[in-house]
This record gives C-alpha cells, structure tokens and sequence, in this order.
C-alpha cells in the first residue's frame, strides 16, 4: 500500500492525518501515554505508527495492537 500522507487525493484527508499525528505525539511527549494509529483507505492508501514512529510493512496490524495492549495494560 502506498503511503497516506504523500497519495492520498484528497488535501483535506492528508491535514486532518497530519494534524492528528502531531497532536498524539505532543500528548505521547508530555503524558508518557501510548498510541497506535492505523488508518487505511480501500482505495491503497494506509498510515500507521506506534508511539508516533512509522511501522514498516513486515509487522502486521495484529503485532501492533497486541504490542499497544500490553503497553496500555501496563498504564492502568
């Protein structure tokens, strides 16, 4: 899948994915708190990251989840 953020076609989609990753990550840095975002769209695109790094394609969106599960677990 392409990324989200260079081929999506539509400007507004890319700003809001922006503005949504900068806000998680000023939280992630003043809270300590955890974050997985996943986003995809049927037409190819897809953006996901963990505590705001980008994953690459060789870890599933299983892997993700289950790895912020047990973070967030860790939280409580």
């Amino acid at each position: 899948m392409k990324d989200l953020l260079r081929h999506h076609p539509d400007d507004r989609v890319i700003a809001a994915a922006i503005a949504l990753l900068d806000a998680l990550c000023s939280w992630e840095r003043s809270t300590g708190r955890h974050n997985v975002v996943i986003i995809k769209d049927s037409i190819g695109v897809q953006y996901r990251s963990f505590d705001g790094a980008p994953q690459p394609e060789n870890i599933s969106d299983v892997m993700m989840l289950d790895a912020f599960d047990c973070l967030a677990k860790q939280e409580l």
